[in-house]
């Protein structure tokens, strides 16, 4: 081997080097960011384990971000605290080194891609577009957003089920059966572990069934069908298609009633989405980092095709995208990029088609913009192929193109790396957004600027729409607490007087003002007046019109809100009041434990003997068919040494 080939073999493995160096050093500051939304409720929370490590288990099968738990995610914030406990910077640490990673994994599936193809520099353009997903700015809220892991391990494992996939199917051509056992269930195995990571995991079967329907075709090294490979293949994607169609028919009924507790309609949303997924296209291709950040959800809906008018025009695009879609299937280059459309169509099906989930949210993109990444290396492959002599200057102009990508995420990185910077950026961006304007407040409050809290957070209630007033007057409070300058009064006095029926509806508002009042963080906070307010309104079997109504309590409030009435009670030493908080919220979630362990607490405190002795064999039973959890067992265990 010459000089000149050994710098040609070279070359490529240190590009890479450099290019993992460079993202990294972009995205390192990020670091310092803030914790975000559901970072409290799947992350923060795991401070337990530093005086607890034997509750692990319990947090990786309990958490409850999802129908299946996420328990693969949740594993790996666990280990990360045993291990690691660095906060919610190592979190952010763990994140990035994880986006590296996805980044070699594809850049390793789409050299495999190409290469199939035999298209000129393939592999060339395979780092390229693999570089591009890499350092789009769009991704920034997904890496420096610690729990949002979940997506990025779920693309993790779906990535790696494509790449065992693509090895299956040349072992199997080759005729190695050994291995074609092991690639095979190694592939199974990443696709159901991708389902256990975050739920949307389950796109990831019909992508692997498509890639050989569409990529492959079914053919092998000698361009001979494979005909068993291709009846398998086509049967289950009908009959995948059938159920997941079947399914939907069925429960339509209830698709649609869950749309209850949103504000847009299940038409609205699909009307919605189709705007939103062009949004997503652009900064992929052509990315506005003005426009990007956490919130999006002061959104427009679309009403109608025409309100508003551009609604119209992107059903109308996407009609077009789909008709020229059918007419390449019918050659076997119009199936290479139908495929790569195919990724990003598929990839958003679980989150924004029907399900009555948030409209935006820019993770979302994080595999499907693969499909956009892929369909532009698949042109200019094919580009390469008819002039040759294009290569060169194209593959430095898309390098430019990455440049201008970094650039724009580093700018990224750097508003995300400092807290007050990054909600001040939010505010300007989306200045319309309830969340926005929310999370301003609540900076501004935590250092002492009440009154521009108290601005941001009217402007908070005006922009939602539908937020109660009781929510939008427990935020001020709130808001006082933090900045530990007590409002008049008649701000506790006057709750529940406007919507009497349902005073509060937010959960998470009244929990933060618990967590407040538990903490003392505000003494000059009347505390006792706002209990007992709360047990003037949620404590009384009356209804609205002072007439007895029997179950009136459980129409006035979730039950979660009188669980968080509870724990507040319970720091106030007031348990008659906790007592009948619990049962009340044990009306509204029979059975729960955590209620079930409050009542017995509770009970404890006011010794209620009869009581006492029911709730231990109940919570006996639940412990003995497995139902509770290793921190369930041991508060359990406090009370029947008590009581033996």
């Amino acid at each position: 081997m010459n000089a000149r080939q050994l710098t040609a073999k070279c070359t490529m493995p240190l590009a890479v080097v450099l290019i993992l160096f460079v993202t990294s050093w972009i995205y390192w500051p990020g670091i310092n960011g803030p914790v975000m939304l559901d970072d409290r409720a799947s992350v923060t929370v795991l401070d337990d384990l530093d005086d607890n490590p034997e509750y692990a288990l319990d947090f990786i099968f309990a958490d409850s971000s999802g129908p299946l738990g996420r328990p693969v995610s949740m594993a790996t914030f666990v280990l990360e605290k045993l291990y690691l406990n660095e906060g919610i910077v190592g979190g952010k640490k763990v994140n990035i080194i994880l986006h590296l990673i996805n980044g070699c994994l594809l850049a390793w599936l789409l050299v495999l891609l190409l290469r199939h193809l035999r298209l000129p520099a393939s592999t060339g353009l395979a780092v390229l577009a693999a570089t591009g997903w890499l350092l789009s700015p769009l991704y920034v809220s997904t890496v420096l957003y610690v729990v949002q892991r979940m997506a990025m391990l779920a693309s993790f494992f779906i990535v790696s089920a494509c790449i065992s996939y693509i090895y299956w199917r040349s072992a199997f051509i080759r005729g190695v059966r050994w291995l074609s056992i092991v690639l095979l269930v190694t592939t199974v195995t990443f696709l159901v572990v991708a389902v256990f990571a975050k739920e949307t995991g389950i796109v990831g079967v019909p992508i692997v069934l498509l890639m050989e329907a569409l990529w492959f075709q079914f053919r092998d090294d000698d361009g001979s069908i494979l005909k068993p490979l291709r009846i398998f293949v086509l049967g289950l994607i009908s009959s995948g298609a059938a159920f997941v169609g079947f399914f939907f028919v069925l429960d339509r009924d209830g698709l649609v009633d869950s749309y209850a507790l949103r504000d847009f309609t299940l038409t609205e949303r699909v009307l919605t989405e189709t705007r939103i997924l062009w949004e997503y296209v652009c900064q992929l291709i052509w990315p506005d980092v003005s426009k990007m950040g956490l919130y999006h959800d002061d959104i427009v809906i679309s009403t109608s095709l025409l309100q508003p008018f551009t609604t119209l025009y992107a059903v109308l695009a996407w009609l077009c995208v789909l008709v020229l879609a059918v007419a390449a299937l019918k050659w076997s280059r119009g199936r290479y990029l139908v495929f790569a459309l195919t990724i990003f169509f598929i990839g958003h099906s679980t989150e924004s088609t029907i399900l009555p989930l948030e409209l935006y949210y820019e993770h979302r993109n994080y595999f499907p913009g693969i499909g956009l990444f892929l369909g532009m290396a698949t042109i200019l492959g094919f580009l390469f192929r008819k002039w040759p002599e294009v290569v060169t200057p194209v593959l430095t102009w898309g390098w430019v193109f990455v440049l201008l990508l970094a650039m724009k995420t580093s700018s990224q990185v750097q508003i995300w790396s400092v807290a007050p910077l990054l909600y001040l950026n939010d505010v300007n961006a989306h200045p319309e957004s309830f969340r926005t304007n929310a999370n301003m407040a609540s900076q501004l409050a935590a250092v002492g600027a009440l009154e521009g809290a108290l601005e941001y957070s009217a402007k908070a209630h005006r922009y939602s729409g539908i937020e109660y007033r009781g929510d939008y007057d427990l935020r001020d409070l709130s808001l006082s607490c933090s900045a530990n300058q007590p409002l008049p009064p008649e701000r506790i006095s006057s709750l529940g007087l406007v919507d009497p029926h349902r005073p509060l509806s937010s959960v998470s508002t009244l929990n933060i003002l618990v967590r407040q009042i538990q903490n003392n963080d505000c003494p000059n906070f009347d505390r006792l007046s706002f209990a007992n307010r709360m047990a003037e309104i949620f404590l009384s079997d009356q209804c609205c019109n002072g007439e007895p109504h029997e179950n009136q309590f459980q129409e006035k409030a979730a039950p979660n809100i009188y669980a968080g009435l509870a724990v507040m009670e319970n720091a106030l030493e007031r348990y008659d009041n906790a007592y009948e908080y619990t049962e009340r919220f044990l009306a509204g979630s029979p059975g729960n434990v955590r209620g079930l362990l409050m009542k017995l607490h509770f009970a404890t405190a006011l010794h209620k003997g009869d009581e006492i002795s029911s709730l231990l064999s109940q919570l006996q039973t639940l412990e003995a068919s497995g139902v509770l959890s290793l921190a369930d067992q041991k508060t359990l265990s406090l009370y029947k040494e008590d009581n033996d």
